[in-house]
């Protein structure tokens, strides 16, 4: 076995890392609960094991280096996620006492084999995946005493199998009906050829909205404006990050130095290796590139490297990337025209911890003031600067004029298992571009009624419908103008004024402008209106139309019956994984999930 393992250590590796990940979702977790710290996260009370996410997630991160804090933060919150889903499929497969026999696992092995035993050298034969060299490997007992195989026998009896059974009960459910299927195919195969009308949005104006229409509709519809998740908004100050002039003078002095080492001897390329801040071009060397024309570069670049003759080192120039040694590698004229070959060593000029700090103290400072009892909003202006408001957010959110900010969610969002912190402000945070300090504004549970969360969706909703209420009043006004137009041209498409006036070939199930996509009010348009006569208006969230239906064809029995028969097949095919789909989604939405990652990764 180990002359096996020896013989084929890529493929073993390749597939380990498998059984790792494999091991690590579903191992056995009862050797975990000595663990006594709080868990990472419970679902509907039970605790998630934080041995298992942190390897996980170490993992992940190993073989994704160089993620941003926000790239690493959305990973952290995908990987909970799976884990909750995780969680709840091995309930439902322990309370329903699915188990998977031998038959299955062995079945399963030569029916759906282990991702990337095909493309094995092992398993091919000219190049092509040798079934019976699989099947022959599978049938010698000492194959499942390979680490790999162990894990991998362990995960489809734990796992895979199972899972695949639980789809299976779920999908049982799923009967689509050639009744339905016939519905469907006879609406989307029915064209009609139709002339619409419709409003042209700039001509009306979005109707005034009283305070009492907005809490009319909030109470009436209540149940429509419930928070789905838990939300937080902060006030905030920030200072943006920028080099101060003695980063930039440093900048210039390093690129000097570097310079002067260049004079000294030193190998142009081994310094660009070294030192410079271009990562297209300094593992190149600090090369560009092959010979290129003028306006190749950004202009100080273009007019220096041009300027230079061949072999020729310049002084330090600044653009908008920082400082720039170029070295000229030659010129030459091809079809009338002067091209160059270059090389560079760039230094960026960024904010140096100094002069971060610098602005840290700025803020810490209004964080004192705001301790000992002023008003975040004078201890702020007292520093120049501004008090913004963000909007509703959710845990793992961001404020989009600042972008992902480190330590924002722990800050904003309430945890219990949190040691209680007296400071009336957030610690002095930051991301590449600011330095911020917060303070809360307000929080709302997922499954409350707010009507400050609401009331901009309300009003916004309120303003469309009175504009397109105005819409379809100047339609039914002016609907005798309609019945002159005879042909469709350039000229009629704008003869009636605030309307514009155009062709389509549409179905229920289709598009058409003004009304939309598939919706109740076009099913209504086409089904009422009289071939030959203009009729409406309709109405939709969109817009107001008229519409004259020229004419309408019906398809064919055989075309109908084609239609029906693919619409079945892509039912069978797509609805069960669907169907599995909303099953989950529904089974976590209405899960107690309680997500400590803030506790853990504070940024």
């Amino acid at each position: 076995m180990l002359t096996w393992i020896s013989e084929n250590a890529k493929w073993v590796i390749y597939i380990s890392i498998v059984g790792i990940i494999a091991g690590l979702l579903f191992m056995d977790m009862s050797a975990l609960q000595a663990d006594n710290r709080p868990p990472v996260g419970t679902v509907n009370g039970e605790k998630l094991s934080n041995e298992l996410f942190d390897a996980r997630l170490r993992q992940i991160q190993s073989q994704q280096p160089g993620l941003s804090n926000e790239q690493v933060a959305q990973m952290r919150e995908e990987l909970f996620r799976s884990f909750i889903q995780r969680h709840l499929i091995e309930k439902l497969i322990a309370e329903t006492k699915i188990k998977a026999s031998v038959y299955e696992m062995k079945r399963d092995l030569r029916t759906d084999p282990p991702q990337g035993i095909d493309r094995e050298p092992t398993f091919q034969t000219d190049g092509v995946f040798d079934f019976e060299k699989y099947e022959k490997w599978l049938a010698d007992p000492e194959t499942y005493n390979i680490p790999f195989m162990l894990e991998y026998e362990n995960m489809l009896k734990t796992a895979k199998i199972p899972e695949k059974q639980l789809r299976l009960f779920v999908n049982a459910g799923f009967q689509p009906s050639s009744l339905e299927a016939k519905y469907k195919a006879l609406n989307r195969e029915t064209k009609f050829e139709v002339w619409n009308a419709q409003g042209i949005g700039r001509y009306f104006e979005e109707a005034s909205v009283s305070e009492n229409s907005v809490d009319s509709v909030f109470k009436a519809q209540l149940d429509s404006f419930f928070v789905a998740d838990d939300l937080a908004k902060v006030r905030y100050a920030a200072i943006s990050i920028e080099p101060s002039e003695k980063d930039v003078e440093n900048t210039f002095e390093y690129a000097e130095m570097l310079l002067a080492q260049i004079k000294d001897g030193a190998d142009f390329g081994e310094v660009a290796r070294n030192s410079s801040e271009d990562p297209g071009s300094a593992t190149m060397g600090g090369e560009l590139g092959d010979y290129g024309p003028r306006g190749r570069w950004v202009s100080e670049f273009d007019s220096t490297a041009f300027a230079l003759d061949s072999g020729e080192i310049s002084n330090p120039i600044r653009t908008q990337f920082g400082y720039h040694i170029i070295q000229s590698l030659g010129k030459r004229i091809e079809n009338d025209e002067e091209q160059v070959k270059a090389r560079h060593i760039l230094l960026a000029i960024n904010a140096t911890s100094e002069t971060i700090d610098s602005l840290e103290a700025i803020l810490n400072d209004i964080k004192a003031e705001v301790d000992k009892g002023k008003k975040f909003e004078e201890a702020v202006n007292a520093k120049g600067l501004e008090v913004n408001t963000s909007t509703w957010f959710k845990r793992g959110g961001e404020i989009p004029e600042l972008g992902h900010v480190s330590g924002l969610s722990s800050y904003a969002f309430f945890n219990p298992l949190r040691p209680k912190e007296d400071s009336k402000t957030s610690d002095i945070l930051q991301n590449p571009k600011w330095v911020v300090i917060f303070q809360k504004e307000g929080s709302l549970s997922a499954g409350s009624r707010d009507m400050e969360f609401a009331k901009p969706r309300i009003e916004q909703s309120l303003k469309s419908k009175g504009k397109i209420d105005a819409i379809a009043e100047y339609l039914r006004v002016n609907l005798d103008k309609f019945a002159d137009i005879a042909v469709l041209d350039s000229n009629s498409k704008t003869s009636i004024e605030k309307v514009t006036i155009d062709s389509a070939t549409v179905s229920f199930e289709g598009y058409l402008p003004g009304l939309g996509y598939a919706n109740p009010e076009l099913y209504r348009a086409l089904s009422n209106a009289k071939e030959g006569e203009w009729s409406g208006p309709y109405a939709s969230s969109q817009n107001a139309v008229l519409i004259k239906i020229l004419s309408k064809s019906v398809p064919s029995e055989e075309a109908l019956k084609a239609a029906i028969e693919n619409d079945l097949s892509m039912a069978w095919q797509f609805g069960a994984f669907s169907a599995f789909g909303d099953y989950m989604r529904n089974l976590e939405a209405g899960a107690k999930v309680v997500n400590n990652l803030d506790l853990y990764y504070r940024e």
